[in-house]
């Protein structure tokens, strides 16, 4: 098959947006801002696959009949009976991060097995086993190349990780109108955690200025913008913090506003090269603007107005490499049902297979 796209938006990325990366910058502190990166038409097309992508995942919200579904034999939770009402389930529409209604256990199964059932059969588009929310370049040819092989946003996940990295997960992130965000918290390298450090508060002692080299990365891609300005809901992040190691409330829940967490896990930690006190950074951004940050760096989504506008978003994760995982022909990042059966239908490029291969390749 031919790594030639077709209909691929060549002029995706302002070059020299892309050129002016420091990495002794992303390296020292965490995060990077790619400050209006997407051309116009890079901004137009974006947005539009995010509202294709939110579409598709109502109509499946609000078309399936959860309740027909047989979750037993999955071993799967049932769903809350009050939680598949009709209004119930339109209130899990419009933006990302709102379906309430999924039982314990059924986002994992739809995304390691594929939940194929007649119940879901959404009109004017082939389902593909997961939400589309979930893995909407499952969904969009355009998110399916921006994620996987267009040579610019290759060379924006190269210049954060190195030559090889591998999917770990993408996202859509649309906040609606009174989305109440996400409290501080961060994520571990691999679901295992196994490269940090357990204790949840940590000292000084866990502090290093190196880079360790097992990371993952998250971009954030805004095509409209993102900022107090908006609407509210901006990001935050903490410049410097990186550097312990320490993922912050990744295994329980995210209770903590930036009150809670500047009085206990920031509490005595300074950044390794300046050895000032760590501080939050509010982050505003103009339109088709996409930021970078380290994976285990605590983070923060804040509070949307209710009169604001439906903001617009994608998160791509990328890892490095494991060298001690097994040898497997897909990394856990990967739906590997939907990737075996886009192989088999010659629907991957090479390209495209580069990161969904695994750690080890088989």
């Amino acid at each position: 098959m031919s790594d030639t796209i077709s209909g691929r938006l060549v002029e995706l990325l302002r070059p020299e947006v892309l050129a002016a990366f420091d990495r002794t910058f992303f390296e020292r502190e965490g995060y990077w801002v790619w400050e209006g990166i997407l051309t116009d038409a890079g901004r137009a097309q974006w947005k539009k696959s995010l509202q294709k992508i939110q579409a598709m995942n109502d109509a499946v919200v609000t078309g399936t009949d959860w309740s027909s579904i047989d979750y037993k034999s999955r071993g799967i939770a049932e769903p809350d009976p009050g939680k598949i009402s009709a209004e119930f389930l339109q209130s899990c529409c419009g933006g990302s991060e709102q379906m309430a209604f999924q039982p314990q256990g059924f986002r994992d199964y739809m995304y390691q097995q594929g939940l194929f059932d007649s119940a879901l059969a959404p009109d004017g588009f082939t389902w593909q086993g997961m939400m589309p929310e979930y893995f909407p370049l499952a969904y969009d040819d355009f998110i399916l190349d921006i994620a996987t092989a267009h040579p610019q946003m290759m060379q924006v996940i190269s210049k954060l990780l190195g030559k090889r990295f591998l999917i770990d997960h993408v996202l859509t992130l649309n906040r609606t109108p009174g989305s109440r965000g996400r409290r501080w918290h961060a994520h571990p390298y691999r679901n295992k955690g196994q490269r940090e450090i357990e204790d949840p508060i940590g000292s000084g002692q866990s502090l290093t200025t190196e880079f360790f080299p097992h990371q993952c990365v998250r971009t954030l891609c805004y095509p409209e913008g993102m900022g107090a300005a908006d609407g509210g809901g901006e990001l935050s992040v903490m410049p410097g913090a990186h550097l312990y190691r320490i993922p912050y409330l990744w295994d329980g829940a995210r209770t903590e506003y930036s009150e809670q967490i500047q009085a206990g896990w920031m509490a005595d930690k300074i950044h390794a090269f300046t050895d000032e006190p760590l501080q939050i950074k509010h982050l505003s951004l103009p339109p088709g603007s996409m930021v970078s940050f380290v994976h285990h760096m605590p983070h923060h989504v804040g509070h949307r107005a209710p009169d604001a506008p439906t903001r617009w978003g994608l998160l791509m994760a990328y890892r490095t490499p494991d060298p001690d995982e097994q040898p497997t022909r897909w990394n856990e990042g990967a739906p590997a049902h939907w990737v075996e059966r886009r192989v088999e239908s010659g629907q991957l490029t090479a390209n495209m297979r580069r990161v969904f291969a695994g750690d080890t390749p088989l």
